[in-house]
């Protein structure tokens, strides 16, 4: 394969970087980063008002593109707390003034991107992760703990303790009290006890400290990506560490701009508070950042399975916490794909649309939990509530719906969320309730009872559905008459279910 130069721009609200690697094997060629960018006073996400310095970068980015003869450009933006109006117009802006597209990522898709390349491309990953690993990486707007066990990825909880939020705490707290010290932890711990029964405490436990950039520039050796960081420092902070920095640490010398002093020990507080509640062993920071996670889609072409293997995780994981029927997931799961392949035909979407089912699949009965009446309305709700690490806001609310869609409801210009949702989405929405509705009516009575199935697109515009069963299926038929309906309005053909003979 020929070499080729990629290049990839990531703009965070309080920098914005450039990357040049070649590709095949993902050398880098160039790597710049910005001055700091101001956080805004309200939203983290300061874009607008940082708008010309921002395009000065990026004018900058242009002339080294030029030099380098790059023309595949990727231009991607954390959108922290933007808000989806005011992303549209900054993405507007940017766009006018320079001539990038940019594609906004939520925090959901940059952790499954950079936790797959810390994954991958970290050497010492997979003898830290042995027994068991928690992944804390820190944020502007909130951190995120990711569990691994055996070298899998198995939950993550993303919790409000960004490091800019603290900070703006504690200048409030400043005006009102001589030592906030103790209303800090205590904040910090009210946020990290809700987990505290989820976490396991076993005696081999390695916890690993992403996106402390101050820690990772005094520990790490130059030309390492990995390195040990003493315990009792940590111990000490949850104990006598005071709010401004002291030569208690020993990175103090290492903060250089008011904007890390004002983050890096409410940061600092985050990762003693969250070792306590997981008693390590040992702990270790990285330097691999946000941006190699984005670099790493481009240079490895694992990357995407590793997240999709992270999506599944996550959703059997949430099906697990609310207790859905996993013989009835499977069933359905199974045969949901079945007829998405074998009808692509008629509905002619992509594989992403393929997983986006399948995780529909997964969970589109989580409503129960709450109550089994009007449960694909709960369903819908939970999902809303909990977005799936590795999808886009899109894709969140496509499995949300089609959740919401899946048994009774129909996705119609009558339904108010229906109509609310983007043009491009809303046939999407439909395509998939009408297939995984028609699955789901197969195992109403929950016995699985149908062992095989085979279609058949007719000419007079059937879908002939020959259900191999053990057992009479007389409620799946009754539900089947009533749920089939929706796949006839959307695809314009007419679901016919005969049933057969077990084998």
């Amino acid at each position: 394969m020929k070499n080729s130069l990629t290049a990839v721009i990531y703009l965070e609200p309080d920098q914005v970087s450039l990357r040049i690697i070649e590709l095949p094997k993902g050398r880098v060629i160039n790597d710049v980063h910005s001055g700091a960018l101001a956080l805004g006073s309200g939203k983290i996400a300061n874009y607008a008002q940082n708008m010309a310095a921002i395009v000065n970068n990026l004018d900058g980015f242009k002339q080294q593109l030029k030099d380098c003869q790059v023309q595949d450009v990727h231009f991607y933006g954390a959108i922290e707390d933007l808000a989806p109006i005011d992303a549209r117009y900054v993405a507007d802006q940017l766009e006018v003034r320079t001539g990038f597209t940019i594609h906004w990522l939520n925090n959901n898709q940059l952790m499954a991107k950079t936790m797959g390349c810390v994954v991958n491309h970290l050497t010492e990953f997979k003898a830290l992760s042995k027994h068991c690993l928690y992944l804390l990486t820190l944020g502007l707007d909130s951190m995120t703990l990711a569990f691994f066990h055996h070298g899998n990825f198995e939950k993550q909880w993303e919790i409000d303790l960004g490091g800019a939020k603290i900070s703006r705490l504690v200048q409030r707290l400043r005006q009102t009290t001589t030592n906030p010290q103790e209303i800090i932890q205590d904040y910090i711990s009210s946020k990290l006890e809700y987990i505290s029964p989820e976490l396991k405490r076993k005696k081999r436990t390695v916890l690993l400290i992403q996106n402390a950039p101050v820690l990772s520039n005094h520990y790490i050796k130059e030309g390492e990506h990995l390195a040990e960081i003493p315990q009792e420092p940590l111990k000490r902070a949850n104990q006598t560490l005071g709010i401004k920095i002291n030569d208690q640490q020993p990175w103090a010398q290492d903060v250089t701009t008011e904007q890390e002093q004002r983050l890096v020990v409410p940061n600092y507080l985050v990762i003693a508070r969250t070792a306590y509640l997981v008693h390590p062993l040992s702990i270790y920071v990285t330097d691999i950042s946000m941006m190699d996670g984005l670099v790493n889609g481009f240079a490895d072409n694992r990357a995407q399975s590793q997240i999709n293997t992270m999506i599944r995780t996550s959703a059997d994981d949430l099906a697990q916490r609310y207790g859905v029927d996993p013989a009835h997931k499977n069933f359905v799961t199974r045969f949901a794909l079945q007829f998405f392949d074998q009808l692509r035909p008629i509905h002619r979407l992509d594989n992403h649309a393929r997983l986006l089912l399948e995780i529909a699949s997964k969970v589109d009965d989580i409503g129960n939990f709450i109550n089994q009446e009007s449960h694909y309305r709960h369903s819908a709700y939970i999902l809303k509530s909990n977005p799936l690490i590795g999808l886009s806001d899109d894709d969140n609310q496509i499995i949300a719906e089609v959740a919401r869609y899946h048994s009774a409801e129909s996705p119609t210009a009558a339904q108010e969320h229906y109509r609310q949702m983007d043009d491009d989405i809303q046939l999407v929405v439909a395509k998939l309730a009408a297939i995984l509705r028609l699955v789901d009516s197969l195992d109403d009575s929950r016995q699985q009872k149908i062992s095989v199935i085979k279609l058949k697109l007719t000419d007079d515009h059937l879908l002939k559905i020959k259900a191999s069963a053990n057992d009479d299926l007389v409620l799946e038929k009754w539900s089947f008459s009533k749920k089939s309906q929706l796949f006839n309005d959307v695809f314009g053909i007419k679901p016919v279910l005969i049933e057969r003979g077990g084998h």
